[in-house]
């Protein structure tokens, strides 16, 4: 009973961020294979016991040690509001428990297992963009190679009867993880050397890479001879079920082919007799720890702060009642919409309180534009000056019609153009008690130049009245 202490500690900190990954499996597709790691992780626990039994019961203090480095990931996700860092800081803790509650003799046994836990992290979702393009980048060598022309402009192929566009779900992020799962899993059971294990995880990383573009350029192949008649709507899912059954059926094929010779069994040792060791100092240590930084997230409670001041506008500028460009900021305590004399530019400045429960400066519900009118052409970086960037967005209407939009984010006195930056900003002052606010600051023009220009000078009004 005294080792479920640390387990019941873990519970308290990290039960939110578990139900949270939990709700992700449900919701996403890319991700409801976490459902089945920790049933794996048992299963193979579980073949492992004689040989688990036959190790001597201790306590490890290192991963003790270690502890305190998940807790403060979490502290940060949690006050930043960053779901993987929270995620993350959950399954490391929890390994880093059972090692050190298990003791390195039987944490050795059990090293597979306890390390496969790390499936359960929704993780990936940055890899999308660069799947994307690379996938486009495939799709078009291997429609050269069958020489079908094709015309690849970003993530749009064009060939003479059809368009594509490689989206989000053709990214193949599903497939790379899910084979990757299933790779680690091959590699522990049929290689026993480390050097074919770490090449057939790389095998399965990359396969399905290189699979999924085949994929793309397979079904841009059956839309070109069928002149579009097929490979759109249900055919595309049912064709990229049929390549995902393939990938596994190859990746299973490639570790059966290479497999290591079983080790012949051996006769089974007698389980060496439990050693009792004083586990009273770990566990109560282990406890503490996990207590300590579980009231000190819980110490991070928002509460409404009222905010008498917006942030200081343009000097020539006035309220402006209603633009297409679509900018909204939820929940801010203070917005603005202004435009200058000549209204061909238009600024947007929206104010959050640190503390507040409801709303925050980085946010999905947030959008610099309205996505059903614009869609972005080109974004770059912009130096406003030597210590802030802002982003530069050119957007283009189904209309034809062009703005440029300039923008850049601001905690208290320190702006950037980096969402996470923030976010980390904004953590490491709610964790040490500090208040202020968090600001955007956006320019609407379509003039690029002019939007620079004007950037440049709400920046310096904004540093000279903080």
């Amino acid at each position: 009973m005294l080792m479920l202490l640390p387990i019941i500690g873990w519970g308290l900190v990290y039960n939110q961020a578990f139900l949270d990954m939990i709700s992700i499996w449900g919701a996403s597709k890319t991700y409801e294979h976490g459902f089945l790691i920790i049933p794996i992780c048992l299963w193979i626990a579980w073949l492992q016991r004689h040989q688990f039994m036959t190790q001597p019961q201790s306590i490890a203090w290192l991963p003790i040690f270690l502890l305190p480095l998940p807790n403060l990931l979490w502290l940060i996700g949690y006050a930043a509001d960053i779901a993987l860092f929270e995620h993350v800081a959950a399954v490391t803790s929890f390994q880093l428990i059972l090692w050190a509650m298990l003791g390195t003799p039987r944490a050795k046994v059990m090293w597979f297992p306890i390390c496969y836990l790390v499936f359960c992290i929704p993780f990936g979702e940055q890899l999308i963009a660069p799947l994307q393009q690379i996938t486009a980048n495939l799709a078009i060598f291997f429609l050269q190679l069958a020489n079908i022309p094709a015309l690849h402009e970003g993530l749009s192929i064009t060939i003479p009867n059809g368009h594509f566009f490689v989206a989000e779900a053709c990214s193949g992020i599903r497939f790379l993880i899910s084979s990757l799962a299933l790779g680690c899993l091959f590699a522990y059971f049929q290689f026993t050397k480390v050097w074919k294990r770490l090449a057939f995880i790389g095998f399965s990383f990359i396969f399905p890479i290189i699979a999924n573009g085949i994929r793309a350029a397979g079904i841009i192949m059956i839309g070109y001879y069928t002149d579009m008649a097929h490979a759109t709507g249900a055919d595309h899912l049912i064709y990229g079920w049929v390549f995902f059954s393939i990938i596994i059926f190859c990746i299973f094929l490639v570790a059966n082919r290479f497999a290591d010779p079983l080790p012949t069994p051996g006769k089974r040792s007698a389980p060496i007799p439990v050693i009792n060791v004083p586990a009273t100092k770990a566990v109560g240590l282990t406890t503490v720890l996990l207590l300590s930084f579980a009231l000190w997230g819980k110490n991070i409670t928002l509460s409404e702060e009222d905010i008498l001041a917006t942030p200081p506008m343009i000097d020539d500028s006035h309220p402006a009642k209603d633009t297409t460009w679509g900018i909204t900021f939820p929940h801010a305590s203070k917005t603005l919409l202004a435009t200058n004399p000549v209204t061909d530019t238009y600024y947007y400045t929206a104010r959050y309180s640190l503390w507040q429960p409801k709303g925050e400066l980085i946010s999905s519900e947030n959008a610099l534009f309205d996505k059903d009118v614009w869609s972005i052409n080109h974004s770059a970086p912009l130096v406003l000056d030597p210590q802030t960037q802002a982003n530069s967005l050119s957007l283009i209407s189904k209309t034809g019609a062009e703005i440029q939009i300039v923008y850049w984010y601001c905690i208290n006195t320190f702006c950037s153009n980096d969402p996470i930056t923030i976010k980390l900003v904004k953590a490491g002052l709610l964790i040490i008690g500090e208040r202020g606010h968090a600001d955007v600051f956006a320019i609407a023009s379509p003039d690029a130049k002019l939007a620079e220009q004007h950037a440049r000078k709400w920046l310096a009004v904004t540093n000279a009245n903080p």
